[in-house]
C-alpha cells in the first residue's frame, strides 16, 4: 500500500513539474512574439506617431524627443523637448506622452497655424513654419509636404513649433558668402529613415564657421517667459556649431585649419542624429592679382607726396597715393608686389591699403583693404 501512495505521489509531482515547464514555454514563446500586448513596456517620453511617420503608430525610440537647450541662455532646459524627423506631407501625427502607465496624446489647438511673414524675426528661418499650442486631442498635426522636420515643444509654456528644413547651409568667414549668405547644402532625396544634405566644390578658406537650416539661428516658441537674471523668453537652436565629429546644437563656431575646395554633407539617421562630413578635393587656386591698383589713403599720407590726391573716395579720408606702374602689381613666381617709394608720412596719423579708391578691380572683381595702426615716424 505505502509503495502504491509514493507511486501516485511521484507521478502526480512530475506532472505538476510538466506543466510548469509547459507554463514556461508557453510564457516565453509570447513574449518573443512580441504579442505581450499589456505586457509591453515603452520608456517615459514624448514620442513622434502617426501615419505621417515611418513607424505608424508604435512606439519607437527612434521618434522620441529629447531635451535641449533653451538658446536664449544656452543652457538645458528640462520642459524644452526637441526632435528632427521625416514626414508624409498630407499625412498626420501627433505626440504622446507616455508616464508610467498613463497616455497623453498631444495635437494641435485653435491657434496653432503658420507664422506670418512680419511675426518672424530675421534670426528665425525663413521659410513657412506652424507656432502655435498643443492641446490633448486626437485631432492631428500635418506638414505640406514630404521632407525633413524640425519639431520643438516646452511643456510648460505649451508651446510647439513645426520647421521645415528645406536646406542645411554653411556660413562663416570661412564660407565663400561670409557671415551674411548660406551656401546651401541640399536635400539628395527624401527617405524617412536617412536624408543626406550635400553640396560639392565649395571654397573654405582658414576661419570659422558653422552650420544652420533654413535660413536661421533660432525659433522661439515663447518671448516673454522670466527665466531669472533678467532673461526672458523660450527658443530653440535651429544651427549646429562644435565640430564636423561632434556637433552640438548652439555650439561654438567651428574653425578651419585646412582651407581647400570641399565636398561637404551633413546626413542624418533614425536613432543616430546627425553626422557631418568635409572632405576636401582640391588646393584652392591662387588667386590672380593682375591688373588689381592699390592706393593707400588716410590721413596719414602726407600731402607732401607729389602725386598725392585728395581722397574724392566714398571713404573720404585725407589723401590717397597710387603704388608705383601706376598702382598695377609685379610678379614673381607666384607672387605679386605693390610698391610705394620715398613715401611721407605724417607722425601720429592712420593709413590703410586698400583696392584703388575703395572699390572692386574692375577686371576681375577683387577688392580689400588692409589696416596700420597710428604711424609714428
Amino acid at each position: 500500500m505505502r509503495n502504491v501512495l509514493f507511486k501516485s505521489v511521484t507521478k502526480l509531482s512530475w506532472l505538476v513539474i510538466l506543466a510548469m515547464i509547459g507554463f514556461t514555454f508557453s510564457s516565453c514563446e509570447d513574449d518573443d512574439n512580441g504579442n505581450g500586448g499589456e505586457d509591453e513596456v515603452v520608456l517615459d517620453g514624448f514620442y513622434v506617431k502617426g501615419p505621417a511617420t515611418a513607424y505608424g503608430d508604435e512606439f519607437s525610440s527612434n521618434a522620441t524627443m529629447s531635451t535641449t537647450k533653451n538658446e536664449v541662455i544656452q543652457e538645458a532646459r528640462s520642459t524644452l523637448y526637441e526632435t528632427y524627423i521625416p514626414l508624409k506631407g498630407g499625412e498626420g501625427f501627433n505626440i504622446t506622452e507616455v508616464a508610467g502607465d498613463q497616455r497623453m496624446t498631444y495635437g494641435p489647438d485653435s491657434d496653432f497655424a503658420v507664422v506670418p511673414e512680419e511675426d518672424r524675426t530675421t534670426d528665425e528661418p525663413q521659410v513657412d513654419f506652424h507656432r502655435g499650442s498643443f492641446t490633448e486631442t486626437d485631432d492631428q498635426f500635418t506638414v505640406p509636404e514630404d521632407g525633413l522636420y524640425h519639431i520643438a515643444m516646452d511643456t510648460e509654456v505649451g508651446k510647439i513649433v513645426v520647421v521645415p528644413v528645406d536646406y542645411w547651409g554653411l556660413i562663416g568667414g570661412a564660407t565663400p558668402g561670409g557671415w551674411s549668405d548660406d551656401t546651401k547644402m541640399m536635400p539628395t532625396g527624401f527617405d524617412q529613415t536617412s536624408m543626406t544634405f550635400e553640396v560639392s566644390d565649395v571654397e573654405l578658406r582658414g576661419g570659422e564657421w558653422k552650420l544652420r537650416y533654413s535660413g536661421g539661428w533660432k525659433v522661439a516658441l515663447d518671448t516673454t517667459l522670466d527665466i531669472g537674471d533678467g532673461n526672458k523668453g523660450v527658443k530653440v537652436n535651429t544651427n549646429f556649431g562644435g565640430s564636423p565629429s561632434s556637433l552640438e546644437p548652439g555650439g561654438a563656431n567651428i574653425s578651419n585649419d585646412n582651407p581647400g575646395i570641399y565636398t561637404a554633407s551633413l546626413s542624418w539617421s533614425e536613432g543616430e542624429g546627425y553626422a557631418a562630413n568635409m572632405e576636401k578635393t582640391a588646393e584652392i587656386p591662387n588667386t590672380d592679382w593682375t591688373g588689381v591698383d592699390l592706393d593707400i589713403v588716410g590721413d596719414g599720407v602726407s600731402p607732401d607726396n607729389a602725386n598725392a590726391i585728395d581722397d574724392t573716395s566714398g571713404w573720404d579720408w585725407g589723401y590717397a597715393l597710387l603704388a608705383d606702374n601706376e598702382g598695377d602689381p609685379s610678379k614673381d613666381g607666384e607672387v605679386y608686389y605693390w610698391n610705394w617709394t620715398d613715401v611721407v608720412l605724417e607722425a601720429d596719423a592712420g593709413f590703410k591699403v586698400r583696392t584703388e579708391n575703395g572699390v572692386a578691380a574692375p577686371e576681375n572683381d577683387l577688392s580689400f583693404d588692409l589696416g596700420y595702426g597710428d604711424v609714428d615716424t
